[in-house]
C-alpha cells in the first residue's frame, strides 16, 4: 500500500469519526425531553390504574358494604379538590343496579367540573368517556321508560279488542240474546 492511500484512508477513517462523535453530542438532549413525558404517562397510568382497581372493588363489594362506601365516599370524595377522588365518588354513584344510582348527579359532577382541579391528559379523556358512557346510559334508560309504557297501553288496547272480539263471539253463539233488545 502506498503512502498516499494511507494517508487518504486514514483521513477518511478521521472524518468518520468526528461526525460520530457530532451526532451522540446532539442525542442526550432530545433523550432528556423525551424521559419527562414517559413518566407524566406513568403517573397518568396509575391514576386510571387505580380507578379501574376501585371499581373492581366495588364490583366486590355487597349491599351493606356498598352502602358503608357510599356514604364514606359521599363525606370525603364528593367535595374533593382532588380529581382521583372526585372520579372515585362519580364512579360509585354511576354503579348501576344500586340503591344510590344517580346518573344524573354523576353527570352533573363530570360537567361541571371546576376549573381548579387539573386533569392528566388520561384522565380528562377518562372523564370524556364517563361523559358519553352516562349521557348514553341515560339516554337508553328513558327510552326503555318510553317502550315500557307504549308496550303497556298496547296490552290495554289488545285486552280491550279481545273483550270486544269476546262479546261478538257470545252473541254469534246466542241468537236469542241478539233478538231481545
Amino acid at each position: 500500500m502506498n503512502i498516499s492511500t494511507g494517508l487518504k484512508l486514514i483521513l477518511a477513517l478521521g472524518l468518520v469519526l468526528t461526525g460520530c462523535t457530532a451526532l451522540t453530542e446532539r442525542q442526550p438532549p432530545d433523550i432528556l425531553t423525551e424521559q419527562t413525558p414517559q413518566s407524566e404517562e406513568l403517573n397518568d397510568d396509575n391514576a386510571i390504574g387505580e380507578l379501574m382497581r376501585y371499581h373492581g372493588f366495588l364490583l366486590e363489594k355487597k349491599v351493606f358494604q356498598l352502602a358503608w362506601e357510599y356514604n364514606y365516599a359521599k363525606n370525603h370524595f364528593k367535595d374533593s379538590t382532588d380529581a382521583g377522588e372526585r372520579l372515585k365518588y362519580i364512579l360509585l354513584i354511576s354503579m348501576p343496579n344500586t340503591a344510590h344510582t344517580d346518573i344524573q348527579a354523576a353527570l352533573a359532577l363530570l360537567s361541571d367540573w371546576p376549573q381548579e382541579i387539573s386533569l392528566s391528559p388520561s384522565l380528562a379523556s377518562f372523564r370524556e368517556l364517563l361523559i358519553a358512557l352516562l349521557t348514553e346510559q341515560q339516554t337508553a334508560r328513558a327510552s326503555m321508560r318510553n317502550l315500557l309504557y307504549k308496550l303497556k297501553n298496547t296490552e290495554e288496547q289488545a285486552q280491550t279488542l279481545q273483550k270486544r272480539i269476546d262479546a261478538i263471539k257470545s252473541m254469534e253463539r246466542n241468537p236469542i240474546r241478539r233478538i231481545t233488545p
